[in-house]
């Protein structure tokens, strides 16, 4: 939060505002004033204080010794110590002589969450002071403490979990970062370097990862080659857990004075770290990424040039990574004036949803200091206005690192509340109007049905209501996994193609789910291109009883136009079928018309005839019982059989 900031030496503003004299009517007092006003310019807080409170033992009344006592404790940021001495130099001042002692006092007030006394103080000021600049700003923090007493009033539901001796130790821990399955969490330590108690020591931070085995979390260990002896912090972990983006700064060759990094896994050790390059890195400070779970954007902090403010939030596109594994970067965007403001937004994380925003702010509407902030994206360039998370979550002090879990129920941040050894990491149960949309994931490995050997294989998950991919990448060339998120609350289709092979389709329908289900893990054998080969084809939907073609049938029809095309020479038998209810000769009919919509529909896209064919077979192919509900969903289905392979 920007305060209104007086500097040092307040008692001479007030002294020259009102044409008055340093003065005390005891002169020994006067003495031990000047002594102590000496003693301040040259650093010498502790012998300064010592003269200052002489003064007062001689003068008790003596309103700049009090206006210099509280000059000094704001140096030694002893909040409490300076208003003790604004509430005496109040006091003894008469109304309209104290001018801007009330400012301060209520800005003192303010930083430490005295928001009754702080609303008053700046009454006060307004009363003695009639300055139309100063005045605006002012009138900004009465709605600032009127929004902390208002949220302080009714409190969110908030209990704060500490995450234990596995992971917290006497030193600072913090920035959490998880996986999407909840079973790795890399955080950052400040760790003492030198011998203990040396002038020498000095602090850095390294990375530790934390595997959650057995019910509990297990002895944090220090992140190998990724740690070094200048400070790594702030990452982010991909969903996967494969991949890290962090801070570090002034390292050689870097872009500016803080830049982004990022270490792949291999196997079980963590690659040596590289610059992630232009344009997220610049001749600016950028910090703080956040990788999003789908792998398309990295969200991050900087304060280059075309910003809102001082730091802003930004975001580029993951368009890959070249052959030596260096990433490809779309254009930086600013997130805009519906998140990025005058002042500083911070410590984005982008959930796993890949919509919702969380971030800190000292400039959006808070109590103090920075506070935590929830927004849900509009499109892909606008977000709904940011919304603070009350009361206790967000104080008077800074509030920043917030990370919330796929399941959208946990939230994880650090914090030195009571309890903590300095900065501790907690988990607590994030408030209902606060949490994002679940999120699921599969995980799963791409292989030749025949040799069994892996591939590499393109992965997209499309949004079967808006015909829009959601997520799309390869699997690993050498291991043939993959890792993919699934929002709930919406249909998919999931294909997995790769050159030379037929295309794999299914379905994961979760509109009416609102709940994470299951994660999928699955073994996806794709057959190479051949004669006699099949797909079914789970996401071509019709109407009840109808062959017409629904929209969300669009992704599927434009997967087999894109096969085609990239197999000329291949042909292939469009098969309707259906279950058994109702008239055999009606599901006859019915499968050969759905069969010739989804031919007439190729033929549109530029398929040649030549090479398509269409057949209905009702209900004389089924591929399981038509029993049950389940069995006969299965048996309504459509696929296509390669007839012929000719000479290209």
């Amino acid at each position: 939060m920007k305060f209104l900031f007086l500097s040092a030496y307040l008692f001479l503003m007030i002294a020259v505002a009102y044409g008055q004299e340093v003065a005390s009517y005891e002169k020994r007092a006067m003495k031990h004033f000047n002594a102590a006003r000496k003693l301040y310019e040259e650093k010498e807080t502790s012998k300064a204080l010592e003269e200052l409170d002489d003064a007062i033992r001689l003068d008790d009344r003596f309103t700049e010794a009090y206006l210099l006592k509280s000059d000094i404790y704001q140096d030694l940021d002893s909040v409490f110590l300076q208003i003790r001495n604004l509430e005496k130099a109040v006091s003894v001042s008469s109304r309209g002589t104290y001018g801007k002692i009330p400012l301060v006092l209520a800005n003192a007030y303010y930083r430490i969450g005295i928001y009754d006394k702080a609303r008053s103080a700046y009454l006060d000021y307004l009363e003695v002071v009639h300055d139309s600049l100063t005045g605006e700003k002012v009138k900004e923090q009465i709605k600032k403490c009127d929004f902390a007493l208002a949220k302080m009033a009714s409190p969110v539901k908030f209990h704060a979990e500490n995450m234990g001796d596995a992971i917290n130790t006497d030193f600072d821990e913090y920035w959490p970062a998880l996986t999407i399955d909840g079973s790795t969490l890399v955080f950052t330590r400040l760790l003492p370097v030198g011998p203990a108690g040396s002038k020498n020591t000095h602090y850095q931070e390294d990375f530790y990862e934390s595997k959650f085995s057995a019910g509990k979390w297990q002895m944090a260990q220090p992140l190998g080659l990724v740690n070094t002896m200048n400070n790594e912090g702030a990452e982010s972990i991909s969903a996967s857990g494969n991949l890290i983006f962090f801070t570090a700064c002034n390292r050689p060759g870097g872009y500016g004075s803080c830049d982004i990094y990022f270490t792949r896994k291999e196997g079980n050790h963590w690659t040596e770290p590289k610059n992630a390059g232009e344009p997220v890195n610049s001749g600016a400070w950028e910090a703080q990424p956040s990788i999003a779970a789908n792998g398309k954007y990295l969200y991050f902090v900087s304060n280059r040039k075309g910003g809102k403010g001082g730091m802003d939030i930004w975001r580029c596109m993951l368009k890959g990574f070249t052959e030596d594994g260096i990433p490809r970067w779309g254009g930086p965007e600013n997130l805009g004036d519906s998140i990025n403001t005058p002042g500083n937004e911070m410590s984005p994380f982008i959930h796993p949803d890949g919509r919702t925003l969380y971030f800190s702010s000292d400039t959006w509407m808070g109590m103090g200091g920075t506070d935590i902030f929830c927004t849900r994206m509009l499109n892909d360039s606008t977000w709904h206005k940011p919304v603070n998370l009350g009361y206790p979550v967000n104080t008077w002090r800074n509030e920043q690192g917030l990370i919330v879990d796929a399941t959208g129920t946990y939230a994880y941040y650090s914090s030195d509340r009571p309890g903590s050894k300095g900065m501790d990491i907690y988990r607590f149960a994030l408030d209902k109007d606060y949490r994002p949309t679940p999120v699921s994931y599969v995980l799963g490995r791409v292989a030749d049905r025949e040799s069994k050997f892996p591939l590499k294989a393109l992965v997209k998950l499309i949004d079967l209501d808006k015909d829009k991919i959601v997520s799309e990448t390869y699997s690993d060339e050498k291991e043939g996994t993959f890792f993919i998120c699934l929002p709930v609350g919406r249909n998919y289709a999931f294909n997995v193609s790769s050159q030379g092979y037929l295309f794999y389709s299914a379905s994961f329908l979760l509109k009416e789910l609102y709940k994470p289900d299951d994660p999928r893990h699955m073994d996806i054998f794709l057959d190479p291109v051949g004669k006699g080969r099949s797909v079914i084809l789970y996401n071509l939907f019709f109407d009840t009883d109808s062959f017409r073609l629904l929209d969300s049938s669009k992704p599927e029809l434009e997967e087999m136009v894109l096969f085609m095309n990239e197999n000329p020479g291949v042909c292939v038998e469009i098969g309707g079928h259906t279950d058994s209810t109702g008239n055999r000769d009606y599901n006859q009919e019915l499968s050969e018309k759905r069969a010739e919509s989804v031919w007439r529909y190729l033929v549109e896209k530029g398929v040649g005839k030549e090479r398509l064919t269409f057949v209905g077979y009702g209900i004389l192919k089924p591929v399981a019982t038509n029993n049950t509900p389940a069995g006969r969903a299965k048996n309504r289905r459509t696929e296509f059989t390669i007839t012929e392979i000719r000479e290209k």
